[in-house]
This record gives structure tokens, C-alpha cells and sequence, in this order.
């Protein structure tokens, strides 16, 4: 018997209208947020100024406490549900994390400076995803970096109402340095490589129940290739063999 694997993807960027001029997204991307199942929500972060709010990026990823089914008690409420994802950049990791009141130090705790100053990769990346990930009440979160690739943490556990999330045996840190992109022709720019990138890694997640590293190898590996090609939706064939590979093997 076949199952169905439902996951809703979202970017913040379809709420930027919120109410005004008759816009609807702003409120049925929040409805969908807080009555789909727990742990079925994606949610792309996408910071265009002047096109957001924090508060409306924040109620986005936190989610909503709702009324249990068939109960009038206004105190009788469920935990908002975690999201599958959230994905973000390395520019709006440190916008979410001042909105967070989270401060992040470039060195560990006995003063020494660890892997990178910049906070974006090693057991630094790793403590800061920690940080944001319980506090925008996601089950993962993957940070982009560019040409410099990505980080995935994923924690195991899955209920909202879990009190081991502070420990560390509960969460996966998953690092991949990039793809290089490919030189397909002089005219190329990085339109849809974020959203390759997004596609490859939900595909690979949660259709394909590939591992958590694979699917980031798979996600930097497409959104690499589509980076170096002219607009977003590149040809298939016109793929390099050692990215086919990457999804082939």
C-alpha cells in the first residue's frame, strides 16, 4: 500500500502585502502554518526589504498555540506544532537571531577561538542553530552559504511538548562545503539556485528518506549547478556527469 508523504512550502516572501490592498496570502499562509500537521511545514526565509516585518516572519516560524479540537477552554491549548524546515541565508541567520535577543561569541567556552571568526561553520555554526532552532520552534534548520555551501541541524526530537531539547545527544549537525558551479557559458547568474537548492533538499528529506547529509550533498550539488547556468530552470541534460551522479548513485 502507497503512502503519502504532504509537506507545505512557504516562503516569506508571499506575505509581504499582509492585509493590504485585499491581500489574502499573509492570512492563509498563517492558517496553514498552525492547522497543518506537526512537523509538515517548510518555511523559506526570504528577507527583501521593505517587503517583511519581524514580527510577521517571527509568527511564521513560531506558529500559534491552538484550541484543542472540541474544547471551549480558552486554557485548554495545544503547543504550536514544530515545522519540518526552516531555511534561511548567512546574512538572515544574524538578522533572526538579533529579532531573537540571541547573542552569538566567536569563541568557545574557555576563551579560545574555534574553527571560524565568522560564526559560520564548525561547533560555533552548530551552538548558534541550536540557539535558533528551539527558539523558531523548528524540527530543522539548514543555513546557506553561498558558494561556501551549507549547514543542516536537525533535531530528533519532534514533539513540542519534548523538554530534552537541550540535549546535545538530541540534535544532528551536518556540514557540506559547495559545489563549485559549473562555467556552462559566460552568461550566467544565480536566479532559482536557492530554490533548487530547497527542492533538492525536501525531495531528498522527505519523499526520498534520503539521510540528512545526502540530501545536503544533493541540495548544494543542484543549487551549485543552477547558480552557474543562465535563469532557473537550466536542461536537464545539460547537466555535468558528476552532478548526475550525485542524484544517480
Amino acid at each position: 500500500q502507497s503512502t503519502t508523504t504532504r509537506v507545505f512550502i512557504m516562503g516569506t516572501i508571499a506575505g509581504r502585502l499582509n492585509n493590504e490592498h485585499g491581500a489574502t496570502s499573509s492570512a492563509t499562509l498563517t492558517t496553514i502554518r498552525n492547522e497543518a500537521p506537526e512537523g509538515s511545514v517548510v518555511l523559506d526565509v526570504n528577507l527583501r526589504s521593505p517587503w517583511y516585518t519581524p514580527e510577521s516572519v517571527l509568527e511564521l516560524a513560531k506558529g500559534c498555540a491552538m484550541a484543542r479540537e472540541g474544547s471551549d477552554d480558552s486554557s485548554s491549548e495545544e503547543s504550536p506544532k514544530k515545522l519540518a524546515l526552516l531555511k534561511l541565508n548567512e546574512e538572515e541567520l544574524c538578522i533572526l537571531e538579533q529579532w531573537c535577543d540571541l547573542k552569538f561569541t566567536s569563541s568557545s567556552s574557555d576563551g579560545i577561538g574555534t574553527e571560524s571568526d565568522d560564526g559560520l561553520t564548525g561547533s560555533i555554526l552548530k551552538r548558534r542553530m541550536e540557539q535558533l532552532a528551539k527558539v523558531l520552534n523548528t524540527q530543522r534548520l539548514c543555513v546557506t552559504r553561498g558558494k561556501d555551501g551549507a549547514a543542516l541541524l536537525c533535531c530528533k526530537s519532534s514533539s513540542s511538548s519534548s523538554n530534552d531539547d537541550d540535549n546535545d545527544d538530541n540534535v544532528e549537525f551536518y556540514e557540506n562545503a559547495g559545489y563549485p558551479s559549473p562555467a556552462i557559458n559566460n552568461d550566467s547568474d544565480t536566479v532559482g539556485a536557492g530554490d533548487a537548492f530547497l527542492a533538492a533538499l525536501v525531495a531528498s528529506l522527505f519523499i526520498e528518506s534520503e539521510s540528512p547529509p545526502r540530501a545536503l550533498e544533493r541540495a548544494c550539488a543542484l543549487g551549485g549547478y543552477v547558480a552557474g547556468c543562465r535563469g532557473a530552470t537550466p536542461e536537464h541534460e545539460d547537466a555535468p556527469e558528476d552532478l548526475k551522479n550525485v542524484f544517480c548513485s
